[in-house]
């Protein structure tokens, strides 16, 4: 075998190196192919006005075998603004390049690349949704490829950093809260049905004097994170929740759906003065939330057709004693994401400051399911210095003690469809016709949450059975 001197050898590699870098670009442009793409219209999820921006993506294919030089990749409206017409509000990034226009884009053989879109839409005087559109357009010598990009945008109110004196919030426009917000001290906020409420990360609803938030069966109030978009739509912890401070009091919900924030309703403190609760719930569901659906802080909540589901470390937490009071309604944690070391509903009478004064804990469960994936669903926490007492009659419980009480089962309640939060109940479940008759001590139970009418005989949890 014949070695070569070092400089020699170094001299060849170099050559070869030189030959490679010099060999001539195979990709190859003004073609005319047709490019094929993952779809023909990119449709954005409703973007709130200025509030948030949403990014999609799409894939393009070359279905050639040969390495294409795509001539040119544009957004539409930068030839209309060209113009002096007015932009769209899309941006794009073109395989990681941020940019509305790209020339000579390569593309290999059998290969794909994704186009992202982003778009935020400027406001109007439009009080209805609308649509904003543009296009990527893909030039392959005289041929021309063209995505739709479809956005359905709409107007809203928007509050940031802000205390309010009394005031009522309609329909007309969905309301965004940046930053968090804040009812003043003797000031009632008044929130009319159908109303729509988005908060940006991190954004709570403050309460120091009053909350009314009254929607109807066919038109609830609704309140949830600012992005829409499919990935965060139903990611929990998007805002922090509704936080009923100490002090203030008489608030009420009915008709109100609560989605994928961090704790669904806070309520501090027992009421100032009364023998009535700080908070009334008629007809509420707090879904999704990654702390707890609802937490009372030595408070007095009553609830008649509550639902929550699926909350991160509990359902429901009473802490520090308080007077709770639920009647048909349902607490359900299946099929989560959550890892889950507490029971979905616990009721402590911990002690509370030094010295630790005693703190009283009184529950009644009225026609209720508690149901979850673990053994035990119901905690009494009894290790403060003052009582605890509980009143459980005709509900389903998931446990594995035997709680006093009138009518309790302990079986499974068939759900229709929990994973799909579903929570109606299924063909011959125990639930069915279990219930004792409250409507008249309790009117609001003469309709269960979706606003059917309950009959004398009723199914236990929020919602009836329609044969």
């Amino acid at each position: 075998m014949r070695i070569l001197p070092i400089g020699l050898l170094g001299m060849v590699m170099w050559g070869s190196l030189m030959s490679i870098g010099c060999r001539p670009d195979r990709f190859e442009g003004g073609l005319s192919v047709d490019l094929r793409y993952e779809t023909d219209t990119l449709l954005f999820d409703t973007v709130l006005v200025q509030a948030s921006s949403i990014t999609r993506r799409f894939k393009v294919y070359n279905p050639t075998e040969t390495d294409l030089l795509i001539d040119q990749v544009f957004l539409g409206s930068t030839m209309a603004a060209s113009t002096g017409s007015r932009p769209s509000g899309f941006r794009l990034n073109i395989n990681g390049l941020a940019a509305n226009r790209v020339n000579g884009l390569r593309l290999a053989a059998k290969d794909s690349l994704y186009i992202f879109a982003e778009v935020t839409v400027d406001p109007n005087d439009s009080l209805t949704p609308y649509l904003v559109t543009d296009s990527v357009f893909f030039v392959m010598g005289n041929r021309t490829g063209k995505v739709m990009l479809t956005a359905y945008g709409q107007n809203a109110r928007f509050y940031k950093d802000s205390i309010i004196g009394t005031s009522v919030w309609t329909n007309e426009k969905p309301v965004v809260i940046y930053n968090s917000i804040l009812v003043d001290s003797m000031a009632t906020l008044w929130i009319q049905p159908g109303t729509k409420i988005y908060f940006n990360g991190g954004s709570t609803l403050y309460v120091l004097g009053t909350l009314r938030a009254q929607g109807t069966a066919e038109s609830p109030i609704e309140m949830r994170g600012d992005r829409l978009d499919p990935f965060y739509r139903d990611l929990a912890g998007a805002w922090n929740g509704i936080h009923l401070l100490r002090g203030s009091g008489n608030h009420f919900m009915r008709h109100v759906v609560l989605r994928n924030g961090s704790v669904g309703i806070r309520v501090d403190s027992l009421p100032v003065n009364g023998l009535g609760p700080n908070l009334r719930l008629e007809s509420v569901w707090v879904d999704h939330f990654a702390q707890a659906g609802i937490f009372g802080n030595t408070a007095h909540i009553e609830g008649d057709n509550v639902l929550v589901s699926n909350c991160g470390l509990f359902n429901f937490l009473g802490d520090y004693g308080g007077i709770y009071r639920f009647r048909h309604s349902t607490f359900v944690h299946m099929n989560s994401e959550f890892p889950r070391s507490y029971p979905l509903f616990v009721l402590s009478n911990r002690n509370l400051g030094q010295p630790p004064r005693p703190n009283n804990a009184s529950l009644d469960l009225f026609n209720c399911i508690l149901w979850g994936n673990a053994d035990e669903e119901l905690a009494l926490d009894t290790s403060g210095l003052g009582n605890v007492s509980y009143n459980i009659r005709y509900s389903i419980l998931r446990s594995l003690r035997g709680w006093r009480g009138q009518n309790l089962l302990y079986t499974y309640p068939k759900f229709k469809n929990p994973s799909e939060r579903i929570y109606t109940i299924d063909t011959l479940s125990p639930a069915y016709r279990a219930g004792e008759d409250l409507r008249s001590t309790y009117p609001a139970l003469g309709f269960d949450l979706q606003g059917r009418i309950r009959p004398a005989i009723p199914t236990l949890g929020c919602l009836e059975r329609i044969e």
